[in-house]
């Protein structure tokens, strides 16, 4: 009787570790969820919300009031195209966006090939973080780095002074194609290591296979590595139209604000929310603008998701 009191007592004892050790996992589990998750509705889904409220309410006497209203958006609509001239505003950012997303993607899609197909194995890491070493430093410092190149008295045209070349003049400074060069250089690190990941996952079976049949380079990388990468280059080109739409600091410090472009002498609609913002008291109609930004860039990342979920189907 003794050794079977003993056997359940032992089988007590293991079935309550046992259930110890199927609630500590599911303990850690919450935590690990709802740690994050609190930390992201607290700090990012928060402040969203009270800026989408903001910009429903409004200024009464220099105080807000905080009653729903859509009179900043009607009168975000009635100057859109004419006033504060926002249509052109978001007309130029989504140039200067589609323009620097095109840019830097080719750039950096030539960079990650050239690390897989030309770097030994061995070195490609040590390449590539090297390639990516600028960005471990300030943003700001980059882009006023950029400016001290451009400015019409800068390095680049001081050299060409010093070599004899006096008539040669950089007059990139305070126009778009500035502002293209700073965001292009905020986003090659990242954009690389995107592209270096997503060339050097192709199978390199593939390319062999398509050079065994007489393919040549250019058909080699036209139709088996570029069809074989395009989600990772459909997912660089929406991050660097994404990042392009939301910049403010190459847009007013290389580009001057409304720096000159093809389609004129436009401010980026980022440019003008936060001119709004420093120059105005109405914290709703600033609000709203920012509500309208947001809004545009949630298209951009839809059109992105479907173009994604149509590459991947169409690889099945």
């Amino acid at each position: 009787m003794s050794s079977v009191a003993l056997t359940a007592e032992s089988s007590a004892e293991i079935g309550g570790a046992a259930a110890k050790d199927k609630t500590w996992p599911s303990l850690a589990k919450v935590l690990s969820i709802a740690i994050p998750s609190g930390f992201f509705m607290a700090f990012f889904v928060g402040p969203l919300v009270y800026l989408v409220l903001l910009g429903f309410w409004r200024v009464e006497n220099y105080q807000i009031v905080t009653d729903f209203s859509f009179v900043n958006y009607v009168s975000i609509a009635q100057n859109f195209v004419a006033g504060s001239n926002y249509g052109y505003a978001v007309a130029q950012t989504l140039y200067v966006a589609a323009t620097t997303a095109i840019l830097a993607v080719l750039v950096c899609y030539a960079m990650a090939l050239s690390i897989v197909f030309s770097v030994p194995e061995r070195y490609q890491r040590l390449v590539l973080l090297l390639a990516v070493a600028p960005f471990w430093t300030s943003y700001i410092l980059r882009v006023y780095a950029w400016q001290v190149l451009l400015a019409r008295r800068g390095v680049i045209n001081s050299a060409f002074a010093y070599i004899g070349l006096d008539q040669v003049k950089v007059e990139f400074i305070y126009t778009q194609v500035a502002t293209r060069i700073g965001l292009i250089h905020y986003l090659a690190p990242i954009l690389l290591v995107i592209l270096f990941v997503t060339v050097n996952n192709i199978d390199r079976t593939l390319i062999e296979a398509a050079r065994q049949i007489g393919a040549t380079r250019w058909q080699v990388l036209w139709r088996v590595i570029v069809p074989l990468s395009r989600t990772g280059i459909i997912l660089s080109l929406s991050f660097s139209a994404l990042v392009a739409c939301g910049d403010v600091l190459s847009g007013s410090i290389l580009g001057g604000g409304a720096g000159q472009s093809l389609i004129g002498k436009l401010p980026l609609f980022a440019d003008t929310i936060m001119r709004a913002y420093t120059s105005s008291t109405n914290l709703p109609h600033t609000a709203a603008l920012a509500v309208v930004l947001i809004g545009l860039m949630l298209a951009i990342l839809a059109v992105a998701y479907v173009l994604t979920e149509r590459s991947r189907i169409n690889f099945k």
